[in-house]
């Protein structure tokens, strides 16, 4: 797991990094666990666009130049799966922040257990979520898709397109059947329509008739199925325990 820390603030950074390597420590897995700090949001996007991406993001909502929310919005337009902790003296951008499908949203001055507590919760989550994956039959060769980059599965007459994050459609001839217990076995996913499945992680938000996407796609929900998809969703979201 590699994890990034933005606090425009020295000491703030000081303490959210010591929390952090303390549950590095305590996870008995540093050696799978990177972890970088940065002191401007602007410095973190530049090194997510050039160099990496993190499994975990903790960031101080109210920072000069670019703010935490603002930075979790460009990081949400390529990566829809990294996991991200808010952290801010004020409860004032709880809404916008579950809109941006944070893990968590914790309030400032945090104690140093609590922090620990949701890094271990991530840690068993993303562990969960990159391991899972389903064999496809793609023209005349076999492929393996990790469920963690599937954003959606589309079923047209005899063909499954998987949409997969970064744009990319790989290609199945088979039907929806075949494929759907594999996939709703992951809680991640929900079928709301005969045509298709989606990974809850990336809904944007969801109406009576459709479910929107971060990219603003937007899925079709059947009448009879809403009421089920809608209950889902919410228990997914209290499961997750990214609620205050």
């Amino acid at each position: 797991m590699k994890i990034a820390i933005c606090d425009d603030n020295e000491s703030e950074l000081e303490k959210i990094s010591d929390a952090v390597q303390e549950f590095v420590k305590v996870s008995k897995a540093d050696k799978d666990i990177t972890v970088k700090d940065f002191l401007k949001g602007s410095d973190l996007l530049n090194y997510l666009n050039w160099i990496d991406d993190f499994d975990l993001l903790i960031l101080d909502v109210i920072m000069p130049g670019l703010s935490g929310v603002e930075l979790a919005k460009e990081i949400r337009a390529t990566n829809k799966n990294c996991k991200i902790i808010f952290l801010t003296s004020s409860p004032e951008f709880a809404v916008v922040s579950y809109k941006l499908d944070a893990f968590y949203y914790l309030l400032k001055p945090f104690v140093k257990h609590e922090l620990i507590s949701l890094l271990e919760k991530a840690l068993v989550l993303i562990k969960d979520e990159t391991t899972k994956s389903i064999l496809i039959k793609e023209k005349s060769a076999l492929r393996c898709i990790n469920l963690n980059a599937l954003e959606y599965v589309e079923s047209i007459k005899h063909t499954l397109n998987f949409h997969l994050s970064g744009g990319e459609v790989a290609v199945c001839y088979a039907k929806m059947d075949e494929f759907e217990n594999n996939i709703l076995s992951d809680i991640r996913f929900i079928r709301c329509h005969q045509s298709f499945i989606v990974n809850m992680n990336g809904i944007l938000k969801i109406t009576d008739k459709y479910i929107i996407l971060v990219d603003k796609t937007e899925i079709p929900i059947s009448r009879t199925l809403y009421p089920a998809v809608k209950q889902f969703y919410i228990n997914y979201i209290f499961r997750r325990g990214n609620v205050l």
